[in-house]
């Protein structure tokens, strides 16, 4: 979906990723910013060789905010998910310190939106700490600092960074789910978290990257379980170096 996003994006600006640059002639890499998936189907479901449709459509706000809607349709059921990503310069040797731009010149046949929408402002009023609930399908997640557990990931230098070097945008989730699953282990008596609940929801906001030679702090702040079979979780991930927030994560998990 990440890659279907950008394929969208760079077809829309007429150009291939590697050659988007600012008006500075700085190289511009496509950051996400903010990810909501939403599952009706757990992903160990799929099957090898099933074939399944991809469809999707993308907007901006001014040149430096994109937005895309993508369908993924199986034969059990349908994955939505709402992609935001902005432009960011990238200081060779250190991801902390990430600037935004945009892309300069040519032709964006990519339709505006008249305003910002409301997925772009939820995440400017979390990352400013506005906004203290998130609300999405009558499910309420309440925002907070409050730490019911926390521990301490090492990144794998093989697996966790993208190409350029940068933490890799789908590493965030599995960081997170690594980290909660020592809990939620021991909460269920031993017995594997993993494979005992699978994602049904998630949203994502992305607020900063991290260095190799560095760690992230995973963060549990709350959880609630619905309805005897579904679990609402909100945890957020830190860098350790400097203790600046990352990410925030709000999922929904079903048991199976």
């Amino acid at each position: 979906m990440g890659d279907f996003h950008w394929l969208l994006l760079c077809n829309g600006l007429n150009t291939k990723s590697f050659n988007l640059k600012d008006e500075l002639g700085n190289r511009l890499y496509a950051t996400f910013v903010r990810i909501r998936i939403k599952f009706s189907v757990a992903l160990d479901e799929f099957e090898e060789n099933e074939e399944v449709s991809l469809k999707g459509k993308i907007k901006r706000f001014g040149n430096g905010m994109y937005f895309s809607e993508i369908l993924l349709q199986s034969q059990k059921g349908l994955t939505k998910a709402n992609l935001m990503t902005s432009f960011s310069i990238r200081n060779e040797v250190d991801n902390t310190k990430l600037m935004k731009s945009q892309p300069y010149g040519g032709l964006n046949t990519i339709e505006e939106y008249a305003s910002f929408p409301e997925f772009g402002d939820e995440y400017r009023l979390v990352k400013k700490n506005i906004k203290k609930e998130l609300k999405n399908d009558g499910n309420v997640f309440s925002i907070t600092d409050n730490i019911l557990f926390e521990s301490e990931y090492k990144l794998n230098a093989f697996y966790d960074l993208n190409g350029v070097g940068l933490l890799y945008f789908a590493a965030y989730p599995i960081i997170n789910d690594v980290s909660e699953s020592v809990y939620f282990t021991k909460l269920n008596s031993g017995q594997r978290w993993e494979q005992d609940y699978y994602t049904i929801f998630r949203d994502i906001f992305y607020f900063a990257n991290c260095n190799i030679d560095d760690s992230i702090e995973y963060k549990l702040h709350s959880y609630e379980f619905i309805n005897n079979d579904k679990i609402k979780i909100t945890s957020s991930l830190y860098r350790k170096s400097d203790g600046i927030i990352i990410a925030r994560l709000f999922t929904i998990k079903k048991k199976k």
